[in-house]
This record gives C-alpha cells, structure tokens and sequence, in this order.
C-alpha cells in the first residue's frame, strides 16, 4: 500500500513540474542569444528605430530624418537589446545605419550605439 501512495505521489509531482520545466526551459533558450525580430513593421519596432534617429541626432547635432526599420534581431537580457538596421534620409539621400537600442524593465529606451552600415 505505502508503494502505490508513493508511487501515485511521484507521479502527480512529475505531472504536475513538467510544464513548469518545459516554461523554464523555453525563457532560458531566449535568454542571452540573439533571435530574429519576425515582425519588423510592427509599431514598436519602427518606433525603436525612430527613437534611435532622434537621440543621435541630440548627441550627434545632424538632421537626420527616420525612414524605417529594414532588418534587426533581440537579445533577452535584463531588459531587451535591439540590434537594429534603418534608413534615414541625409539631406536628400537615403543612408543606411546600425543601431543598438536597449530598453530597460521600465520600458526607457537608451540608445548605445548609431553607425553608417553598408547598404
């Protein structure tokens, strides 16, 4: 009797803890890599990269002007990393340019880094 008790405890915890592996396990493989960003369009993607062209323009004093977000991956940290590539035009010429944008827990932006990439 005492090893059916036993035996049907064990197995209610090993039902029971396995989604909760299984969602442990999932956070874990976000955590730290950097994933594609499937949908680049979106809202707050292309809000991101329009954050980013107006912060270097305050540092940087230019006038460049937000096109959009063409390509970018995210990185899960203790925040989100976005690794961004946008157009923006100078003057009358669209560039293209790499960004770095980390938003913290709160949600703030700070921009890390702005530099032309190739095309």
């Amino acid at each position: 009797m005492a090893k059916a008790l036993f035996f049907v405890a064990s197995l209610l915890f090993f039902v029971v803890s396995l989604p909760l592996l299984e969602a442990t396990t999932q956070r874990l493989d976000l955590a730290g890599s950097y994933k594609p960003i499937k949908n680049i369009d979106e809202l707050q993607i292309q809000s991101l990269g329009e954050f980013a062209v107006n912060e270097h323009n305050k540092q940087a004093k230019t006038q460049l002007y937000f096109q959009k977000v063409i390509s970018g991956e995210m990185q899960i940290v203790a925040g989100t990393n976005y690794n961004l590539r946008l157009t923006a035009l100078e003057g009358t010429s669209s560039r293209t340019y790499g960004t770095l944008v980390f938003t913290d827990l709160n949600n703030k932006n700070n921009l890390i880094n702005f530099f032309d990439a190739p095309s």
